[in-house]
C-alpha cells in the first residue's frame, strides 16, 4: 500500500459508518481515505512526507452533506442584493425598517435601475402584511423594486416594475400562481409562485459573469464555514449551470456541488446523462443530481396544497376560510412530466409542502414505477412538511426518500402552530420519528436561501424542535441525536446517489471531513447549535479553519 500524505490522530473520530463506529486514526492519500482504524495500525502507513495532523481531542465526523438548497443563488443574494429578513432569520420586524432601507438604496442608485432585496417575511412584521407596489412606490417611485419573500415562492414588486414587465389589470391569473390584486382590480405587486412572476423575471437585468464568480465565491465561503463539504444547487437554471462551471475554472468552488436541473428551466440534457451522482468534473467538485419539479408553495405563503383549509386567514390576504393552497401543475399535466423523467432514467425530486401536494408526488411516482418498472429509482419529495402516517408508509413501501426541512420548526414552528396550521398538524410538521420508525432514510436541510445554511442548527432541531419562542413543537417526533447526524451525512450522501464516495469515514471515500469544537452526542442537545466548526476538509484540503 502507497503510503499516507496525511494522517489525522488524537481526536473522536466518528466514521458514521453503518455501526456508528469510532476511530483512533484516519490515513488519507491525496483526496482519498486510505485507512480507518486503530492509530498503532494507521501510522504504519506513516513514511517521511506524511503529514500528521493532530486534532488535540476534537471531534472529526464525515463533511456535512446537504439534502436541498440553492447554492448559487444563496451566493447571488448575499453578494449583489439587499437582505431584508424578517425575525427569526433576521432582525427586521416591520414594514417602516423595509421602506427606510429601500428609500436609503434608491438614494443612491441611478434612477430607472432595479434594486432587488429578498428575505421579507409578511407574517414576521408587525403589520403582518406584504409591501405592496404602493409602499414601495413611497419610497422609490423612479426605480425599478423587486423583493422576493423569504420562501422564495413569491416577490412583489413597485409600479415601474409591473409596467416594464407588462402587467395589466386585464392579465388572467396564471394556471399555478396568483397575480394579487388591489381594491380596484390593478396588481398589487404581490405575485404568487413562478407561473405569475414569469414576466418580472424574465425583465429583471441578467446577472454578469463577474457577479456570478462571486456569486460562486461567497456560497462557497458560507457553505465551508458551516462544515458543509458537499452541497445542492436544487433547481438550476442554464446560467447558474454556467456559473458553476466557470467558478469551478476560476478556482473559487471549495466545496462540492451536486446540481439539480430545474424542469422547465433549462435542457436538463446537458450534462449527457440522466444518472444522479455523476462526476461532472475529474476532481469531483460537481456532479449530477436528480431532475427537479415543484409540486406547491410555501406554506407561510398560503400556496402549499393541504388537504384541509389553513389554520387562520389574516385579513390582509384575498383567501376565504376554506383555502387550502393549490397545485402548481394540473395532476394529469403534473403525472405526464413525472412519468417521461422516470421513464428516461431520471431521479426526481419534487418540491412539496402541503399534504395533497405530497400525494399528488406519491401517486405520479406509483404510476411512473408502475408503467416503467426501476429498480433504485431514490426518487425525493423535498421539504415534506406535512406529510401524513398514511402517507409514509407508502413511501416506505416505494422507497421514496424524504429530505426534511425541518429547521420549520425553530423559524416558522410558533407561527404554523397558532395560524398556518394549528396545534395538531404544526406538532407533525417533519415527522422524523415517524419515519425513524419506519426505517425510511431522509436527509435534513436548511433550504439555503430560505434558512441560513446551517446543519448542526438541523440536527439540533432534529433533536429538541424547540421554536424562536423556547417552546417544544411536538416532542414526541424528536429523534436521537445521532439519526440527526446521519440525516447531514452517511443519509444524505444516499439521497444523492454518492453514498459509495461521501457521507462516512471509511477507506475508498473521498477525504470530506467537518472538525468540531466539542461532541454533539457528548454535550447537552441545547448546546449542539452552539458547537464551533473549526476546521472544514474537502479532498484534504483545509478549506475553511486551521489544522495543526
Amino acid at each position: 500500500m502507497k503510503p499516507a500524505t496525511q494522517i489525522y490522530r488524537n481526536g473522536n473520530i466518528m466514521t458514521m459508518d453503518s455501526a456508528a463506529s469510532k476511530a483512533e486514526a484516519v490515513a488519507v492519500r491525496d483526496d482519498v481515505i486510505l485507512a480507518v482504524g486503530r492509530e498503532a495500525d494507521v501510522m504504519a502507513l506513516a513514511d517521511a512526507g506524511t503529514r500528521v495532523v493532530d486534532l488535540h481531542g476534537r471531534t472529526m465526523l464525515p463533511g456535512f452533506v446537504d439534502g436541498h438548497s440553492h447554492f448559487s443563488t444563496a451566493g447571488l443574494m448575499e453578494a449583489t442584493q439587499i437582505n431584508l429578513s424578517s425575525f427569526p432569520v433576521g432582525t427586521i420586524r416591520s414594514l417602516s425598517e423595509i421602506k427606510e432601507i429601500i428609500r436609503r438604496k434608491a438614494a443612491t442608485t441611478p434612477k430607472g435601475e432595479w434594486i432587488l432585496g429578498y428575505g421579507y417575511d409578511d407574517t414576521g412584521l408587525e403589520e403582518k402584511r406584504h409591501p405592496t407596489a404602493a409602499d414601495l412606490d413611497e419610497v422609490a417611485p423612479e426605480h425599478h423594486v423587486v423583493l422576493r419573500h423569504v420562501s422564495g415562492h413569491l416577490s412583489t414588486c413597485n409600479s415601474l416594475a409591473l409596467k416594464t414587465s407588462g402587467y395589466t389589470r386585464d392579465m388572467p391569473d396564471p394556471v399555478g400562481g396568483i397575480i394579487r390584486r388591489d381594491e380596484h382590480g390593478n396588481p398589487n405587486g404581490v405575485l404568487e409562485e413562478p407561473p405569475a412572476r414569469k414576466l418580472l423575471f424574465e425583465h429583471i437585468p441578467p446577472t454578469t459573469k463577474d457577479d456570478w464568480v462571486r456569486a460562486v465565491k461567497t456560497a462557497s465561503e458560507m457553505y465551508v464555514a458551516k462544515g458543509v463539504t458537499s452541497a445542492q444547487d436544487g433547481f438550476t437554471e442554464q446560467t447558474i449551470w454556467d456559473a458553476l462551471f466557470l467558478g469551478h475554472e476560476k478556482g473559487v468552488l471549495k466545496n462540492r456541488v451536486q446540481i439539480l436541473p430545474g424542469v422547465n428551466r433549462m435542457d436538463i440534457d446537458v450534462a449527457g446523462t440522466t444518472r444522479s451522482g455523476t462526476q461532472l468534473t475529474p476532481d469531483k467538485k460537481l456532479s449530477l443530481g436528480a431532475a427537479k419539479l415543484l409540486a406547491d408553495g410555501s406554506l407561510q405563503c398560503y400556496t402549499g396544497f393541504l388537504s384541509n383549509p389553513y389554520h387562520k386567514i389574516l385579513e390582509s390576504l384575498p383567501y376565504g376560510d376554506d383555502w387550502r393552497g393549490y397545485p402548481i401543475n394540473d395532476e394529469l399535466v403534473f403525472y405526464d412530466m413525472v412519468r417521461d423523467l422516470h421513464r428516461k432514467g431520471w431521479q426526481l425530486a419534487i418540491h412539496g409542502n402541503g399534504d395533497d401536494a405530497i400525494q399528488m408526488i406519491i401517486n405520479a411516482y406509483e404510476k411512473a414505477q408502475k408503467d416503467f418498472p426501476r429498480h433504485d429509482a431514490r426518487h425525493i419529495i423535498i421539504h415534506c412538511q406535512t406529510v401524513r402516517e398514511d402517507q409514509l408508509d407508502r413511501m416506505r413501501r416505494l422507497g421514496i426518500v424524504p429530505s426534511f426541512f425541518v429547521v420549520h420548526t425553530y423559524y416558522w414552528g410558533d407561527r404554523h402552530n397558532d395560524i398556518f396550521l394549528g396545534q395538531d398538524r404544526a406538532e407533525r410538521i417533519d415527522p422524523l420519528r415517524s419515519a425513524l420508525k419506519r426505517g425510511i432514510p431522509f436527509s435534513l436541510h436548511n433550504d439555503t436561501f430560505v434558512t441560513p445554511i446551517d446543519p448542526l442548527l438541523s440536527v439540533w432541531s432534529a433533536a429538541t424542535r424547540k421554536t424562536s419562542s423556547g417552546r417544544v413543537l411536538g416532542e414526541n417526533q424528536t429523534i436521537p441525536v445521532l439519526d440527526a447526524l446521519r440525516g447531514v451525512t452517511s443519509w444524505a450522501a444516499y439521497q444523492a446517489h454518492e453514498d459509495h464516495i461521501k457521507g462516512s469515514i471509511e477507506p475508498g471515500k473521498l477525504a470530506d471531513f467537518v472538525v468540531l469544537g466539542a461532541d454533539p452526542l457528548a454535550v447537552d442537545k441545547d448546546a449542539i447549535r452552539h458547537i464551533d466548526v473549526v476546521a472544514t476538509v474537502v479532498g484534504g484540503e483545509v478549506v475553511y479553519g486551521e489544522l495543526d
